[in-house]
């Protein structure tokens, strides 16, 4: 019997998603075959999206009860969770906020280090890991691995770059991805045409709208093929930008703002306080001028979807309301 689970909606309308047993069945075997077998989980996401479906899957096929952390998200609940397990082999997943606040917590108390290093794995998908985020946790003794896919591939079915069994990755102008694992589509049908396909060989592929490359067999994704902006004529990738600018501020954004001269430019919103004169320097030196984001939105709080990813759709609204209005104050050009 066929589930429908909604996507996120961090970068559009949420999409209902149509997904088989066949499907869950094939992801979920062929996670617990890359993690050396079953074991028990500490659910720390929401079990209404994929990525906490795929806890709740991977786990039933271990025998052990479910571990899942109480309340907010904190370094305390979830060691408080870990502590419960009981299994010989244990696993998370977690989005990269979360992983970012259990390093900035360890970093204040050590005691959080050895209950977190005992996990066999923790995955991280969800997003683009902050620079640096993944070899800082490393160093704490914590094995990551990271985690690509989509609700339309029944979640994370790259990993660390790296397919997992009988899924095939081909690059067009976008990475499309093939496998067992695919969900049937869309309760829209004209949606499901578009980006499901169909190759003359009968291979049924998945069009993620993700910009990558492949080297030597491994995935690197760049990011969303529609994040791309004309900023005075030359094309900008945000997903390059906040790369950058995440060295200066981990819990960075970067979108589009409105400018009456050059059409888009690039503008960070961040609940920071860094340096613009710098992150310009840093971009520029890195992507070239044309890159520098030219606004720094602070905000108090990072707007969020219900699964915990930056809302870009907001983010977007608010720099664009913000800059607007500082132009006509006359503040900037």
């Amino acid at each position: 019997m066929p589930i429908v689970v909604e996507t996120s909606g961090s970068s559009g309308v949420p999409k209902r998603v149509v997904i088989s047993e066949e499907a869950i069945r094939a992801s979920t075997d062929a996670a617990n075959e890359r993690l050396g077998g079953a074991g028990q989980w500490v659910l720390a996401l929401p079990e209404h999206y994929i990525a906490g479906k795929n806890v709740i899957w991977r786990n039933e096929a271990s025998g052990a009860p479910l571990v899942r952390t109480e309340g907010s998200f904190t370094a305390e609940a979830f060691v408080d969770a870990v502590g419960q397990l009981e299994h010989d082999r244990t696993f998370t997943s977690l989005v990269p906020t979360q992983l970012a606040r259990l390093v900035d917590a360890a970093a204040l108390d050590r005691s959080f280090i050895g209950p977190i290093a005992r996990l066999d794995r923790i995955l991280l998908g969800g997003q683009r890991a902050p620079l640096g985020l993944i070899e800082r946790a490393a160093r704490l003794g914590w094995r990551v691995t990271r985690t690509y896919g989509a609700t339309e591939t029944v979640g994370g079915c790259v990993w660390d770059g790296r397919p997992l069994r009988d899924v095939k990755i081909r690059l067009t102008d976008q990475i499309e991805i093939s496998g067992p694992q695919l969900a049937d589509g869309y309760d829209d049908p004209e949606l499901t045409a578009k980006r499901f396909i169909t190759d003359g060989a009968g291979v049924r592929w998945y069009r993620t709208g993700d910009a990558g490359s492949l080297l030597g067999g491994t995935l690197q994704v760049s990011g969303r093929i529609d994040d791309v902006i004309i900023s005075g004529g030359v094309k900008i990738s945000l997903a390059s930008v906040e790369h950058v600018v995440q060295v200066f501020a981990p819990d960075a954004v970067v979108v589009a703002a409105p400018h009456p001269e050059w059409g888009e430019v690039p503008a960070v919103v961040t609940t920071l306080k860094p340096s613009l004169s710098e992150i310009r320097a840093a971009v520029g030196n890195a992507l070239g001028k044309p890159a520098r984001p030219n606004h720094l939105v602070t905000v108090s709080v990072m707007p969020t979807t219900a699964s915990g990813k930056p809302d870009r759709k907001r983010l977007q609204k608010l720099v664009a309301s913000r800059t607007g209005e500082r132009r006509r104050r006359g503040l900037f050009g």
